[in-house]
């Protein structure tokens, strides 16, 4: 069970590790200029021996203004001078040694300038500049806060190497499927947030070249057939009493024409069907039929049913190899 304590800038201890939560507006930075007055003078550390980290520069700035202050009104305060801070008078009177506390504020505020006050960021760069030897790193390391434009490049480099020599067939499937570089930019930022996650499974992108073949190959057999085999393919859908009008609807059957007029236009770079497409393929027409009657039968409806079978095979490999991509983006 967690014990939470009251937390005292006079009496909180300087060893160890505290962790202190606090909510905005209570108090932080006066707490960290008080512990700064502390380590100076119960801890005898100099300006340089204290590092304080913080988040942005904004924050860099008020703590230096701050503690400078702190100091200035310790001294005062150790000199006789009247305040009202109460952590300072409590300070003064616990102190026995008033003449070596302003001894040592009175270097400490000397050598303010030396304060080792960061970010984060800016911590981390002298750490790595101070110690290229022993980490490593190059002199000219730089750290950067901002990771959006490095993290486009990686995207638009990931994009021209997997998808510029790609085929216009898999390119349009990915597009239609939502990848693109601004996907694939938010993939990698969801990356970046959870660094630790582990992907499974780790899938491979396939060659898919014999199946994108295949489709072509049935689907140029089909458009080639429905230049000549659509009046005839329509009248049928239109006037066979033995179709069930509650799946062939009249109505419906002029829109699906138009689509196919649409998908068969497009030619065999688009890897998408349209959802009615099923409608002209031999299985659905067969199930389809009313009692006591024989389904219509044409070759077109044969060749559709062919196309639909590699357009899933299609389907699924793509999926695989679009699967495999964006596991590499975050290897």
């Amino acid at each position: 069970m967690t014990i939470y304590k009251h937390f005292d800038l006079l009496t909180s201890p300087l060893e160890g590790t505290n962790l202190i939560e606090a909510s905005a507006g209570t108090g932080k930075t006066y707490a960290i200029a008080g512990l700064f007055l502390r380590l100076v003078l119960e801890k005898n550390l100099s300006i340089n021996e204290i590092l304080v980290v913080t988040f942005t520069v904004p924050a860099i700035e008020e703590l230096k203004v701050r503690i400078r202050i702190k100091l200035r009104e310790a001294i005062e305060a150790f000199k006789g001078g009247k305040t009202k801070d109460s952590f300072l008078i409590n300070l003064v009177r616990r102190y026995t040694a008033p003449k070596t506390a302003l001894q040592s504020l009175g270097q400490a505020l000397r050598s303010f300038d030396q304060a080792a006050i960061f970010t984060i960021h800016g911590f981390c760069r002298r750490i790595l500049h101070e110690n290229a030897f022993e980490s490593g790193s190059l002199f000219d390391t730089e750290l950067v806060t901002d990771q959006e434009n490095l993290k486009r490049e990686i995207v638009d480099d990931f994009w021209r190497t997997h998808f510029y020599s790609a085929s216009s067939l898999f390119v349009n499937y990915a597009i239609n499927n939502k990848l693109n570089p601004e996907n694939l930019l938010s993939l990698l930022a969801n990356r970046d947030a959870q660094p630790y996650l582990k992907i499974i499974p780790q899938v491979e992108s396939p060659d898919t070249s014999a199946q994108e073949r295949a489709f072509r190959d049935i689907f140029n057999k089909t458009r080639h057939a429905w230049q000549s085999a659509r009046a005839e393919v329509e009248k049928i859908l239109m006037n066979d009493e033995g179709l069930n009008r509650s799946k062939y609807s009249k109505a419906k059957i002029p829109v699906w024409i138009r689509s196919m007029d649409d998908v068969m236009s497009k030619g065999g770079n688009n890897p998408i069907l349209f959802q009615s497409f099923k409608k002209f393929t031999s299985s659905e027409i067969s199930g389809a039929v009313k009692n006591d009657h024989i389904a219509p039968i044409h070759p077109f409806f044969e060749l559709c049913e062919r196309l639909r079978e590699k357009h899933e095979e299609l389907a699924r490999i793509f999926d695989q190899r679009l699967m495999g991509l964006k596991v590499a983006l975050f290897h």
